[in-house]
């Protein structure tokens, strides 16, 4: 059900408006994340705007970080926007719940049930050696691989979340596939980035030599209670621009 006034103040523009008040329903919990968010035609229905103006609407939520696409044709409310929006009027900035894709490059993704390292063991807070899902995605631009991302699921997770063992792309993103799952959503973050040489398997994966300089993202997902949902690291070549999306705010 479409909720928010019906009427809108011309001085503001119109677009704007209706996305303050869809901002304010996912800030109150009434638009939860992973929930679908009124269409273009439910909004042009409801708030007696054009075309145009519904699409500017959903491509602002999106830019705000607050809207994804979903598997199917809809727009939902992105893994942690009620988050990006408390911090935002907080003055402060929270960074996406995952990095945002270039546009242009195809994924490739691979997934297996694998022993886990130790040191990926200790972030999960389970045994040296049991046995965890772990996913590989490799973006594809020009007909060469550009970044690599290995991710870690807690097993609590995979056994909720069966499409994460799929070798195929998700369209909306693991951890909004993960949001609309198992209802986990992405409340913290915790991410560290460097500037490495590349080692044997990461050089394999990118088609580079061994030693040749990347940049390696190492990030924790984490839900208000601080259950880890994932842990991934990205490697990306370089000079290969690699986009992680932030809202930054205060007046």
């Amino acid at each position: 059900m479409v909720k928010g006034t019906a009427e809108l103040e011309r001085p503001v523009p119109l677009y704007m408006q209706v996305v303050r008040q869809l901002r304010a329903q996912i800030a109150s919990g009434e638009l939860a994340e992973g929930e679908r968010i009124p269409s273009q035609r439910e909004m042009m229905q409801h708030w007696r705007i054009s075309m145009q103006t519904a699409s500017k609407v959903i491509g602002a939520m999106k830019t705000e970080g607050l809207a994804i696409a979903s598997i199917g044709r809809d727009t939902i409310v992105a893994p942690g926007a009620a988050a990006r929006i408390a911090a935002a009027s907080a003055g402060t900035a929270l960074a996406s719940a995952e990095p945002a894709p270039a546009p242009g490059p195809d994924v490739k993704a691979a997934a297996a049930m694998t022993a886990a390292p130790a040191d990926v063991a200790e972030i999960l807070g389970i045994p040296s050696g049991r046995r965890v899902l772990r996913r590989q995605e490799t973006r594809i631009d020009g007909g060469r691989p550009v970044s690599a991302t290995t991710i870690w699921f807690a097993p609590a997770i995979t056994a909720k979340a069966p499409r994460l063992a799929d070798s195929r792309p998700l369209s909306s993103g693991f951890l909004a596939y993960i949001n609309e799952a198992t209802g986990c959503r992405v409340a913290r973050i915790i991410e560290e980035h460097a500037a490495i040489p590349a080692d044997a398997d990461t050089a394999k994966s990118l088609g580079v030599q061994r030693g040749s300089p990347i940049l390696l993202f190492r990030t924790r997902h984490h839900t208000v209670d601080t259950q880890l949902i994932a842990y991934s690291e990205t490697a990306a070549i370089a000079a290969y621009w690699q986009t992680r999306s932030y809202t930054v705010t205060g007046n």
